[in-house]
């Protein structure tokens, strides 16, 4: 049987994408756009959502955190990611562009992200 993803899990998630989109010291315009969206599909709030990317930007423990939450168990973040991404029955480019960048720097294996990918895709063309 399905687990059912918790809106826990969702927030963690939400934190775990914004310190994996800090990575490299500045959020970009596709990810900060991925981000509004998983925090408005989680129901966490603009002043929320921005602390959580100045904490990723500026607290290297916040981030040291939030990447071995996603190490621990990368397939099933980058399974929340999609689940969270595809919520509006779509999953644009730019998201996947963003996606692919979260799964590499989780070393989330090729083969297994376009799996993950394509449940993703076929679940979007089945809610339209």
């Amino acid at each position: 049987m399905k687990r059912e993803i918790t809106l826990m899990e969702q927030v963690e998630v939400l934190r775990a994408a914004c310190c994996v989109a800090a990575a490299d010291g500045e959020v970009s315009k596709p990810e900060l756009e991925l981000i509004h969206r998983l925090a408005n599909t989680t129901g966490v709030g603009k002043a929320s959502r921005e602390a959580m990317i100045d904490q990723a930007l500026n607290n290297p423990d916040f981030l040291e955190s939030q990447f071995r939450f996603l190490m621990h168990d990368a397939d099933r973040a980058m399974k929340i990611l999609l689940y969270i991404a595809a919520a509006d029955g779509e999953l644009g480019e730019d998201e996947e562009v963003v996606l692919r960048d979260f799964a590499q720097r989780i070393h989330l294996d090729e083969t297994r992200l376009q799996q993950l990918l394509k449940r993703a895709s076929d679940r979007c063309d089945q809610s339209k």
